[in-house]
């Protein structure tokens, strides 16, 4: 029930799997259970908010507010479609792996979404870097308690 209670955590935007780390680490679970429930709790969480930001990307654009940024964006895209598409994967990894703040699963969907990836490229990085960063997050924590 404590491991559920670690993936819930994760899911959430304000802790993520940042914060849900090092709570569960504090509160004695072992260590692994912690990393695999905060990794399964954030990544799991990333498909339906790809979907979701994708509708709000649309919804912006039907509603004209944003316009110029998301042609701006827009424009970008369609230029260098194969070294976006290549380097987004990449770029959301890198993103998600380092344990900063903002730098979690809610703000790399919504990356995602604005650069029309894929679902499954996204949620791959998302997942890679999700892996990263507990380890990482993981690593510190043991360091700390």
């Amino acid at each position: 029930m404590e491991y559920l209670r670690i993936m819930i955590l994760s899911m959430v935007p304000i802790t993520e799997l940042r914060g849900a780390i090092p709570i569960g680490i504090a509160n004695g679970l072992n260590t692994w259970g912690v990393y695999v429930s905060s990794v399964l709790g954030s990544t799991l969480v990333a498909i339906p908010l790809i979907l979701f930001y994708r509708h709000v990307v649309k919804f912006l654009r039907d509603k004209m507010i944003f316009v110029n940024l998301l042609n701006k964006v827009d424009v970008k895209i369609e230029t260098s479609m194969k070294k976006m598409k290549a380097a987004s994967l990449l770029g959301i990894i890198v993103f998600v792996g380092i344990p900063l703040p903002t730098t979690g699963t809610w703000t790399a969907a919504a990356i995602a979404s604005i650069l029309r990836m894929r679902v499954v490229e996204a949620f791959c990085g998302v997942f890679i870097g999700n892996c990263i960063a507990g380890i990482i997050v993981l690593l510190l924590s043991h360091a700390i308690f």
